[in-house]
């Protein structure tokens, strides 16, 4: 049945279900002597939610925001950011529910092309201006302007505009029906902003953020830190935070981090890699560190510039993802804290394709070899590789330059923080990036495959892979949309597009004084629920 044809309510729920899957979609860990397996969570029991208040929360990362303007960012750690500071139309639950945020209700109609959402009244944003249906419409179109270039659009999927029909009412219509419509709505990269605050910062606004979520901004600053303090305003929206503020601290190197976990200068770890993986033993036998643990929806790629030479030669990529040992460089980089990626769709989300550990290229030194001397290259080559200055990809990047001597390759490592590597290498000038993503959907095949995907580091140019990437946007028949995926997966891998490095856990840390503590599929602490013993 197309979806055009189905009752507005039988869409609501498949766009519902599709999300459930979506979010809670898992693949078993099994990491060897480490046992992973299912999502683990540890706190402490007893404690009525609503008891413990005040008191602030003190997090370490291993990352620093590039910007905190939601349409001008994919990084992760701007994201998780984000997610306290701005208000979506509705919030994933912990259990892939639904739930409402700015929207108190929604409705589709249209023949399902369009999503009318009912605003929840009197909510306002930080600056004390009104985040109404029209606030609402001036960020939808400002998200989607040509000239904007934002790299978070796709969040938004087929969407054409977004309409103010009264101050509380505002429809988004969309291209096509757009079954996994939730996915990218339920997040920070897609919530209001105050026109106002955006207007008077001008191209500073990323430095000072303004939106109608649990917490505000205060201050950042490279030597303190960030500061965000409880909006006292949530209350139209939610029940406002229990603690008073989170202190963000950047650490880069893990031993730094650690040492200010142990000694209580932080009382908090998560996201990204802040979580040190050769600590986790250490951690979980720390009485006063409460762990949390999740799969996540991530993977780690190394990645092909195909408009540099001589990586436009796939006899090249096919050599150099036969010289990486995956079960080596889990050990050494992760502490065997992860399982070998074999497709750029990770394992953990639904559309993933098995298919793929038959196609990829398994580690052969002497195949490398061979490869290259057919690509002209018997003498080896030297290649730059540009990596984020994050520790654990530091060491992923080590350990590959020491396998690709192996086979004659001289391999020029270049480390960047976050930000300045996402800069950098969109320009394309490297030969490999070790790139990654966090994302609860195939369509994240999109923004990183498609030729005007915005995190696209292969620079790419075919029009097949392009087709198939956007016929699966709009294919809801899960059985036809598996299919496609599975074609998609299976040129990227055999065409050695990427070379898939490894799945992680998404690991966080708290200390026992920090209580109702959870972890959402995404991998983040919701701040707003956990509170502080006294």
């Amino acid at each position: 049945m197309s979806l055009r044809n189905l009752t507005p309510e039988q869409f609501d729920a498949l766009t519902r279900a599709y999300f459930k899957q979506a979010t809670l979609s898992r693949r078993g860990f099994l990491g060897g002597a480490a046992a992973l397996a299912a999502a683990v969570t540890l706190g402490m029991p007893g404690k009525a939610f609503a008891q413990q208040t005040g008191g602030t929360l003190r997090v370490g990362r291993s990352e620093e925001p590039d910007t905190l303007d939601p349409q001008k960012t994919t990084l992760s750690v701007s994201s998780t950011t984000n997610d306290m500071i701005y208000e979506p139309m509705a919030r994933a639950g912990y259990d892939g529910e639904v739930l409402p945020g700015l929207a108190e209700s929604w409705a589709f109609s249209n023949e399902n092309k369009t999503l009318t959402f009912k605003l929840k009244p009197d909510v306002k944003f930080h600056d004390g201006t009104p985040c109404d249906a029209e606030a609402v419409a001036w960020t939808v179109a400002r998200h989607l302007a040509p000239e904007a270039a934002s790299p978070s659009a796709f969040f938004l999927g087929p969407l054409e505009r977004a309409e103010a029909i009264d101050p509380l009412t505002v429809a988004y219509h969309f291209k096509e029906p757009f079954v996994a419509v939730w996915v990218g709505l339920t997040l920070g990269y897609s919530a209001p902003l105050s026109r106002a605050a955006v207007e008077a910062a001008g191209d500073q606004y990323g430095r000072n953020p303004v939106g109608a979520g649990p917490f505000k901004f205060v201050s950042w600053s490279t030597d303190r830190g960030m500061r965000l303090e409880r909006n006292e305003g949530y209350a139209p929206v939610a029940a406002p935070a229990r603690i008073d503020a989170v202190e963000l601290f950047h650490y880069p190197e893990d031993s730094t981090r650690i040492a200010a976990f142990e000694t209580g200068e932080i009382n908090a770890m998560y996201g990204g890699a802040s979580v040190p993986l050769d600590s986790i033993r250490r951690l979980r036998g720390n009485p006063d560190a409460i762990m949390i643990e999740r799969p996540a929806q991530m993977m780690r790629a190394l990645v092909f510039n195909q408009k540099r030479p001589p990586f436009d030669n796939p006899k090249v990529r096919q050599a150099f993802a036969h010289a990486v040992d995956q079960k080596r460089l889990i050990a050494f980089a992760l502490d065997g804290f992860a399982v070998p990626a074999t497709s750029p769709i990770a394992s953990s989300i639904a559309g993933y394709s098995p298919k793929t550990a038959e196609l990829s290229y398994g580690y052969d030194p002497e195949k490398a070899k061979a490869l290259l001397a057919e690509a002209g290259l018997a003498q080896g080559l030297k290649a730059r590789l540009v990596a984020s200055d994050t520790p654990v990809i530091r060491r992923t990047a080590e350990v590959i330059q020491a396998q690709l001597r192996e086979i004659g390759v001289e391999l020029v490592i270049e480390t960047l923080p976050i930000a300045q590597w996402a800069a950098l290498t969109a320009q394309g000038g490297q030969h490999m990036v070790i790139s990654t993503y966090s994302y609860t959907d195939a369509d994240i095949v999109y923004p990183v495959l498609h030729t005007k995907g915005a995190l696209n580091r292969a620079f790419h140019e075919n029009a097949e892979l392009d087709g198939m990437i956007a016929e699966q946007r709009v294919t809801s028949d899960p059985a036809a949309r598996q299919a496609i995926l599975d074609k998609i997966q299976a040129k990227v891998v055999t065409e050695a597009y990427w070379k898939p490095l490894f799945e992680p856990l998404n690991f966080a840390v708290v200390a026992k004084d920090v209580v109702d503590a959870r972890m959402n599929p995404g991998g983040e602490l919701r701040v707003d629920h956990l509170g502080m013993a006294s």
